[in-house]
């Protein structure tokens, strides 16, 4: 005689039920931890055309490293865009960077002769996201007077189909701060 407790309907029946209790609990319709399918994952790289160092920065609270005065490139994973560009599409920047008056004549930052800890400034700005077709890299351009340009493209920056135009405005010049005359130009559409 088989005891009621181990009788093996009872556990098939225990299992049954157990089973479908798991399964139900993966049905939750209120889950918003889901991904948005409209949105894809970019690497994010930036490029330093002002005259202060950035110590670090985050593209809507992802971090993208740090670059300093007339540097970048490079990428860091990853920040989540829209599949396709549409009209008012912005980012948040928040950076960090070094408030030291920008470069001497060697274009070196004023920064480098100070013992112990530099200037800072922290600053945060919304800023529109330029049109693209293609999702691919996401590139932050940190411009003199804290302006930022953001481009979505696959087209190294000095490509003449960059979307920024910076071999066609500027020629080709090395990746330096820029001049006021320099900035007026790349700023001109």
């Amino acid at each position: 005689m088989i005891h009621s407790l181990i009788h093996p309907a009872r556990w098939l029946a225990t299992f049954c039920a157990l089973f479908a209790l798991l399964i139900l609990s993966g049905c939750d319709v209120t889950n918003d931890d889901r991904p948005d399918p409209n949105m894809t994952a970019s690497s994010l790289s930036r490029y330093n055309f002002s005259a202060e160092g950035i110590q670090e920065f985050y593209v809507d609270g992802v971090w993208g490293s740090g670059v300093g005065i007339g540097s970048g490139g490079g990428s860091v994973c990853c920040v989540m865009i829209p599949s396709k560009w549409h009209e008012g599409l912005q980012v948040t920047v928040e950076w960090r960077r070094s408030d030291c008056g920008g470069v001497n004549e060697n274009n070196h930052s004023k920064c480098a002769g100070m013992k112990g800890d530099w200037p800072m400034k922290i600053l945060k700005k919304t800023v529109p996201i330029e049109p693209y077709d293609v999702l691919d890299e996401t590139q932050v351009f940190f411009l003199p007077n804290d302006e930022i340009k953001i481009y979505v493209t696959n087209k190294s920056l000095w490509h003449a189909d960059h979307p920024s135009k910076l071999l066609s405005k500027l020629g080709d010049i090395d990746q330096q701060p820029f001049t006021d005359a320099e900035m007026k130009r790349f700023m001109e559409p």
